[in-house]
C-alpha cells in the first residue's frame, strides 16, 4: 500500500514506543542538539575509554617526565639612539616599529645565538644536550647494522641547537619594547644561567655587528678615498693642461674685455651710420642741386659759409659800382670794363669756393661710409674672437666644474672616514638587560589535578571527534528518521535482538514464548500499524515481507507477525515464498508438499497447507528442493494470482515470506501483493543496498507500507528511550484472571492477548 496511508500517529510510535529520532522531527537538521546528545550517550562506553585512556597516558607521562622550571631574563629594546658626537653613525638603531622589534625576538632564537651559547656555557658536555634520544640511539644501530658512519659532529651539533631551541621561548610583552627571554631546565640553576647568557649574547651580537658593520665601513671609505683622491688629481690636471693649450690665464677677464670693446664698437657703428646717412643727405641735396647751378646758392654749406658770404658781399659791392658808373659814364666807359672784371673774378671765386664746399661734401661721405666699413670689420672680428673663446670657456668650465666635484667628493669621503675611525672605537649596544634571570622556584607545568582534567578535556573532545568521524562514515540505517530521510519511507517500527532464541524454531515463535520481552511489545505496535493500513484499504490483505538482502531477519519477522495475527484470533495463512532459503519450513518442520507443487498442480492446497497446534497459524512451505533452477523461481504468475484469489476467501491475512530482492529478484510475490513490508538489519544493512533493491522494484514500490529495522541492539532502547516505556510494558495487567491455560502454548498465547490488550 501507499505510504502516503501512514498518518502522523503511526510516525510517533517508530517502536512499540515512540522512535526517539523520529519523535523529535522529521524536520531536525544534521545539528540537531538533541540527536548529537542521543549519538554521545550510544557511545558513551568508546568516549569514556578514550577519555580513561588520555587521562592515564597523562598521568603516567607526568610521572615519567620530569618537571621543567623556566627562567625569565628581562631585555629592553631601545629604539632611542645615543649622539656621543655630532657625526650620523653608520648603522642606525633598531626602530619604533612593531616589525622591527619582532625581528629581535628572532635573532634571539636564531641559531649562530644558540651555538654561541652551547660553545660559551660548554652546553656539549652536558648531560641534558649531549645525551642522544632513544630515536637517536636506535638511528646509529641501524647505521652500525649496515656498515654505515655514525652522524658526524656536525650532525650532532645541529642535533643540539635544535634541541636547545626547544627550550628556548622569547615574546614582546603587548605593544611594548620589553622582550622576554625565557629558558626552560630541568635544573632551575641552569635554566636561570642559561637565560642570562642568551640575553648577554644577544647584546653581545648587537655590539659585535655594529663594530664590524662600523669595520667594514672605515675600510671601504679608506680604499674609496683613494680612488677619488686619484681622480681629482686627474681631473685638475686636465684643467691646467687645456689653459695651457689654449693660452688661456684668465678667462673671464679676457670676455669681459671683449664684451665691452664690441660694446664700444657697436655704439661707434651707430653714430657712424648717422654721420653717413647724414653726408649722404647733403650728397644727395648736391645732386639735385647740381642739375641746376643757379640755385647752388641755397645749400647750407654755401650759405654758412664765411668765404662765400664774403665774396657775395664783395660781388654786391662791384655790383653797385657798376650800375652807378653804368648810369654814370654809360657803357662803355673804361671804368665800367675794370670794374665788369672784378664782378667776374669775383663771381669765379664764389664758383670756385662753392664747388670746394660739394667736394668736401662728397669727401665727407665717403669717409663716413668708410668709417662704418672699418667698424663693422672690427665688430666682426671681435665677435669671431668672443665666440672662439666662449667655446673654450665652455669646455674649461665642464673640466672645472667636474674637477670641483670631485673635490667635494673626495674631502665628504676624508671627513667621513675620520668620523668613523672615531666612531669604530664606540660601539653602544641597542638593548640592554632590565631585569636578569631568577632562579625559579616552581616548575613550569601546572599542577597535576589541572593537567589531568585538561587531558580528561582534550580525551573527551578526541572521543567526540572520533564518534563524530564513526557517525559519519556509518553506512546502515538506525532510527526511523535515517529511513525517512534516506528512503523516503516511514518506519513501522524497531525490533530488539532476540535474546536467548537457541534455534529457527525458537526464534520464529520468540514473541509467542516472551511475551513479556521487547520484541513482543515492539511486533504488537508493527501490528497495529498494519492492521490500521489493512482497515483504510480492504478487509483481506497479502502482505509480503522482503529485504534487499539475505541474512536480516525477514524470515523470523514473517513467521512472528504471522503466529501474533494468529493468536490474536484473525484467520492468518504465512507463505514460505523464499525456497532457497527455506526458513519457514524449517522453522515449523514441515514435510508436506510446497508451493510450487500446489503452483504446477502436482499437489492440492488442502493438503500442502499445514496449521500450528499451539495457535492455529496456516503455513504454505516451499518443500519442492529437488526442482531445477527454472521451477525453483519461475513462478507462473498467473497461477499465483489465482491462488491468492483463493486465498483471499479464506484468510484474513496472507503473509508472504519473499526472497531477497538483490540476489533473486523476488518480485513476483511483491507484484502480487497488496502491502509490502520491508525489513532492514539494524546498522547492518548499507543503503546502497536498500536504494538498489528499491530500483528493482520499480513501480510496486508504491505498494511498500513501511521499512522494519530488524534485529537493534538492546541497548538502543535505554540510550534513546530512558527505558520508559520498558518500566510501562513490565508494569502487571489488572485485569480478571483468566483460566489455567492447557499446555505452555496456551500459556504463551494467552499471556501474549492480555499483553495485547493492556
Amino acid at each position: 500500500m501507499s505510504v502516503n496511508h501512514l498518518d502522523s500517529p503511526m510516525n510517533q510510535i517508530a517502536m512499540w514506543a515512540p522512535d526517539p529520532i523520529s519523535s523529535a522531527g522529521n524536520t531536525a537538521g544534521p545539528l540537531d542538539l538533541n540527536k548529537l546528545i542521543r549519538i554521545l550517550r550510544w557511545h558513551a562506553r568508546l568516549i569514556a575509554t578514550i577519555v580513561a585512556i588520555t587521562v592515564v597516558v597523562a598521568g603516567v607521562a607526568l610521572l615519567v617526565l620530569p618537571p621543567k622550571y623556566k627562567a625569565i631574563t628581562v631585555v629592553l629594546v631601545d629604539p632611542r639612539q645615543p649622539r656621543v658626537t655630532a657625526s650620523e653613525t653608520v648603522l642606525s638603531g633598531i626602530g619604533a616599529d612593531a616589525a622591527a622589534v619582532e625581528s629581535q625576538v628572532e635573532l634571539i632564537q636564531s641559531s649562530a645565538l644558540a651555538k654561541r651559547v652551547i660553545a660559551q656555557l660548554k652546553l656539549d658536555q652536558d648531560l641534558e644536550f649531549a645525551t642522544p634520544s632513544l630515536l637517536d640511539r636506535l638511528r646509529e644501530s641501524i647505521a652500525g647494522l649496515f656498515g654505515r658512519e655514525g652522524d658526524d659532529s656536525d650532525v650532532r651539533l645541529n642535533r643540539m641547537v635544535y634541541r636547545f631551541q626547544s627550550g628556548l621561548s622569547v615574546q614582546r610583552r603587548g605593544l611594548t619594547y620589553i622582550l622576554e627571554v625565557g629558558y626552560s631546565s630541568t635544573s632551575p640553576q641552569k635554566a636561570a644561567r642559561i637565560s642570562g647568557a642568551v640575553a648577554e649574547a644577544y647584546l653581545d651580537d648587537q655590539r659585535m655587528r655594529r663594530s664590524a658593520v662600523t669595520a667594514d665601513a672605515s675600510g671601504w671609505l679608506g680604499s674609496r678615498i683613494e680612488e677619488l683622491r686619484q681622480k681629482l688629481e686627474k681631473s685638475e690636471r686636465a684643467v691646467a693642461d687645456y689653459k695651457s693649450s689654449n693660452n688661456m690665464v684668465n678667462v673671464t677677464q679676457g670676455n669681459n674685455l671683449i664684451a665691452r670693446q664690441i660694446e664700444d664698437i657697436t655704439q661707434q657703428i651707430a653714430l657712424a651710420r648717422s654721420r653717413k646717412a647724414e653726408a649722404q643727405g647733403r650728397l644727395d641735396r648736391l645732386k639735385d642741386v647740381s642739375r641746376q647751378p643757379e640755385n647752388t646758392s641755397g645749400l647750407g654749406e654755401v650759405l654758412t659759409s664765411q668765404v662765400v658770404g664774403t665774396l657775395r658781399t664783395q660781388y654786391a659791392e662791384v655790383a653797385r659800382q657798376e650800375a652807378d658808373f653804368r648810369a654814370i659814364y654809360g657803357d662803355k666807359h673804361p671804368s665800367l670794363v675794370a670794374i665788369r672784371a672784378q664782378a667776374a673774378d669775383l663771381r669765379r671765386q664764389i664758383d670756385r669756393e662753392i664747388a670746394r664746399i660739394a667736394d668736401g661734401i662728397r669727401n665727407d661721405y665717403q669717409v663716413a661710409k668708410g668709417r662704418e666699413a672699418a667698424l663693422e670689420a672690427e665688430l666682426a672680428t671681435l665677435q669671431a674672437r668672443a665666440e672662439a673663446m666662449g667655446q673654450a670657456d665652455v669646455r674649461l668650465r665642464e673640466l672645472e666644474r667636474e674637477a670641483q666635484s670631485d673635490r667635494s667628493l673626495y674631502e665628504a669621503f676624508l671627513n667621513r672616514a675620520k668620523e668613523t675611525g672615531e666612531q669604530q672605537s664606540l660601539q653602544i649596544a641597542e638593548a640592554r638587560i632590565a631585569s636578569p634571570a631568577l632562579v625559579p622556584i616552581r616548575p613550569e607545568r601546572p599542577a597535576t589535578p589541572l593537567l589531568l582534567a585538561a587531558a580528561a578535556i582534550f580525551g573527551l573532545l578526541v572521543s567526540i571527534g572520533v564518534v563524530l568521524i564513526l557517525e559519519q562514515l556509518r553506512r546502515g540505517l538506525r532510527s526511523a528518521e535515517e529511513v525517512e530521510q534516506a528512503l523516503g519511507i516511514a518506519t513501522l517500527g524497531v525490533l530488539p535482538e532476540q535474546q536467548g532464541a537457541a534455534d529457527i524454531a525458537g526464534a520464529a515463535r520468540y514473541a509467542l514464548n516472551n511475551p513479556a520481552s521487547d520484541y513482543a511489545g515492539s511486533l504488537w505496535a508493527i501490528m497495529t500499524r498494519l492492521n490500521r493500513a489493512t482497515q483504510l484499504r480492504r478487509a483481506r490483505e497479502v502482505l509480503a515481507i522482503v529485504s534487499a538482502v539475505p541474512g536480516e531477519g525477514k524470515s523470523t519477522f514473517a513467521c512472528n507477525l504471522a503466529l501474533a495475527s494468529a493468536a490474536a484470533g484473525a484467520r492468518t495463512l504465512l507463505i514460505d515464498g523464499d525456497p532457497m532459503a527455506m526458513s519457514v519450513t524449517r522453522a515449523f518442520t514441515l514435510s508436506q508438499p510446497g508451493l510450487n507443487e500446489v503452483l504446477n498442480g502436482r499437489a492440492k492446497l488442502a493438503t500442502a497447507i499445514a496449521k500450528d497446534p499451539k495457535t492455529g497459524l496456516h503455513v504454505l512451505g516451499a518443500r519442492d528442493v529437488s526442482s531445477g533452477m527454472h521451477e525453483l523461481f519461475g513462478v507462473d504468475s498467473h497461477a499465483l494470482a489465482a491462488l491468492l484469489r483463493e486465498l483471499r476467501e479464506q484468510f484474513e491475512l496472507i503473509v508472504i515470506d519473499s526472497p531477497a530482492i538483490l540476489p533473486v529478484d523476488g518480485g513476483t510475490f511483491v507484484e502480487h501483493a497488496d502491502q509490502v513490508a520491508f525489513v532492514i538489519a539494524w546498522e547492518s544493512t548499507e543503503r546502497s543496498a536498500v536504494e538498489q533493491a528499491f530500483a528493482l522494484l520499480g513501480m510496486h514500490r508504491a505498494k511498500i507500507v513501511g521499512a522494519v529495522l530488524n534485529k537493534a541492539a538492546a541497548r538502543w532502547y535505554r540510550v534513546f528511550d530512558g527505558a520508559r516505556h520498558l518500566r510501562y510494558m513490565s508494569a502487571p495487567a489488572r485485569i480478571a484472571p483468566a483460566p489455567a491455560p492447557a499446555s505452555k502454548g496456551a500459556a504463551s498465547i494467552a499471556a501474549f492477548n492480555r499483553r495485547a490488550a493492556s
